[in-house]
C-alpha cells in the first residue's frame, strides 16, 4: 500500500502564518502538525511503508525537514506540483485532484491511502484499514458527523451503508457525514481513479476553479465501485482555519501526557519565576516565564520569553517575546514581539512587532 499526502498548497486561510512556512509546519503542543499526523500513521502502518508527498509551496523546507525527521521509519518520495500561476508572488495550484494524479506512476496498481495535511484524527488510522480488509468493498472514506456539513465534502449512504453520493460543500447537505481527511482506494479501482483524474486534468480552469477529488469519487460510485465509510468516533482536528486551530490545540493538549505535569523542574531551574501555570499547558525548551499567569490550553514554543502576561487558549510560536500581554484565543507567530497589549483573539504572523507604547524594551 502507498500513502499519498498532497501538501503543495499555500494555506491561504491560515495566512499570515503561512507566509513563511507551510500550514503543516504550524507547531502545536510541542510538535509540528505534520509530525502529529506521521506519529498517528506510525501507529497504523509498518516501518518501511512508502509515502509520496506532493510538494509545491515551500517545497525545499518540507523536503529537507521530512528527510531529516522521518526517513528512519518511512520510505519517502517527493513529486513537485507545478503552480498554475502566481498572485503577488504567491503560487496557486490546480487542485487536489491534479495533485493526486501526479502519484499515478507509483501507485496506480496498488492500494492507495490518501491523507490530508491539515486534518488530524485523535484516533489513529487503524480502524479504516480494518474496515477495508474486513468488508467486501473497493474503498473506504473516513467520515465524521459534524454540525456544519456545508463546509465539507458530504456523504449520503444507501440502505446498505454504502456511499450513495459525495458532494463538495453542498448548500443543502443530505446528511451530516463529513469527509474527514483520509481515503483508502483499493487496487481494484485505482487504475480507473487515475484515468478519471487524467481526463479531468485536461479540463480548462478559470476564475479560481480547481480540479477536485470529490467529483471523481462520485463518478467512480456511479460506475459501480463500492465504497464504504469509516466513521471516526473521536474528534478530527481541522487545522485549516485559525479558529479551528485554537480548538485543535485544546484537544491535543488534553490528549498528551506531560512528563512533568506540575512543571516542578521548570520552577526549580528558575525558568518559571513568580508565575502560575494552569494546566494543560505545553512549555517548549529554553522558555522563560516571569510574573505571569499561563493557561489553561496554551501551547508555547521553544526559546520564548513571557513577562507579566496573562494568557489562555492560545498558541505561541518559537522565539516569541511577549511583555505585559493579556489575551486569550490568540495565535502568535515565531520570533514575534508583543508589548503592552490587552486584546482577545490576536492573530499575527512570524517576525512581527506590535506595541502600544513608546517603550524600547527589546
Amino acid at each position: 500500500m502507498w500513502l499519498i499526502c498532497p501538501i503543495a498548497g499555500v494555506g491561504k486561510r491560515l495566512q499570515p502564518f503561512t507566509y513563511s512556512k507551510p500550514k503543516a509546519f504550524l507547531k502545536i503542543a510541542g510538535k509540528r502538525l505534520i509530525d502529529h499526523i506521521l506519529i498517528k500513521l506510525k501507529n497504523s502502518f509498518p516501518k518501511g511503508t512508502n509515502i509520496c508527498f506532493i510538494v509545491g509551496y515551500k517545497k525545499r523546507q518540507i523536503t529537507e525537514y521530512l528527510k531529516k525527521t522521518h526517513s528512519d521509519y518511512f520510505n519517502l518520495h517527493f513529486i513537485e506540483q507545478e503552480p498554475l500561476g502566481y498572485e503577488a508572488d504567491t503560487p496557486f495550484f490546480s487542485g487536489l485532484g491534479d495533485a493526486i494524479l501526479l502519484a499515478k506512476s507509483l501507485t496506480q496498481h496498488d492500494d492507495s491511502f490518501i491523507f490530508l495535511s491539515d486534518r488530524l484524527p485523535i484516533e489513529d488510522y487503524s480502524q479504516i484499514l480494518l474496515n477495508f480488509h474486513q468488508d467486501i468493498c473497493d474503498g473506504v472514506v473516513n467520515v465524521k458527523q459534524v454540525e456544519n456539513p456545508e463546509f465539507y465534502g458530504v456523504i449520503e449512504l444507501d440502505e446498505n451503508g454504502t456511499i450513495k453520493t459525495i458532494v463538495e460543500k453542498p448548500k443543502d447537505p443530505k446528511s451530516n457525514y463529513a469527509v474527514s481527511g483520509a481515503y483508502l482506494f483499493g487496487m481494484s479501482m485505482t487504475t480507473r481513479l487515475f484515468e478519471l483524474l487524467e481526463e479531468q486534468s485536461k479540463t480548462h480552469l478559470e476564475n479560481g476553479q480547481e480540479h477536485q477529488l470529490t467529483p471523481i469519487v462520485q463518478n467512480l460510485i456511479e460506475e459501480g465501485f463500492k465504497l464504504k465509510i469509516n466513521e471516526m468516533k473521536g474528534d478530527i482536528l481541522d487545522f485549516g482555519r485559525p479558529e479551528t486551530l485554537i480548538a485543535g490545540n485544546r484537544l491535543l493538549l488534553a490528549e498528551i501526557k506531560v512528563q512533568d505535569p506540575t512543571y516542578e523542574n521548570l520552577f526549580q531551574s528558575t525558568n518559571i519565576v513568580d508565575s502560575k501555570i494552569v494546566p494543560p499547558v505545553f512549555i517548549g525548551k529554553n522558555t522563560k516565564i516571569t510574573d505571569s499567569v499561563i493557561g489553561p490550553n496554551v501551547s508555547i514554543g521553544d526559546d520564548v520569553v513571557l513577562e507579566k502576561c496573562i494568557l489562555s487558549e492560545s498558541v505561541i510560536g518559537d522565539g516569541a517575546n511577549l511583555k505585559k500581554i493579556i489575551s486569550s484565543e490568540s495565535i502568535v507567530g515565531d520570533y514575534s514581539i508583543l508589548e503592552d497589549l490587552i486584546k482577545k483573539s490576536i492573530t499575527i504572523g512570524d517576525s512581527s512587532y506590535i506595541t502600544t507604547s513608546n517603550m524600547k524594551s527589546f
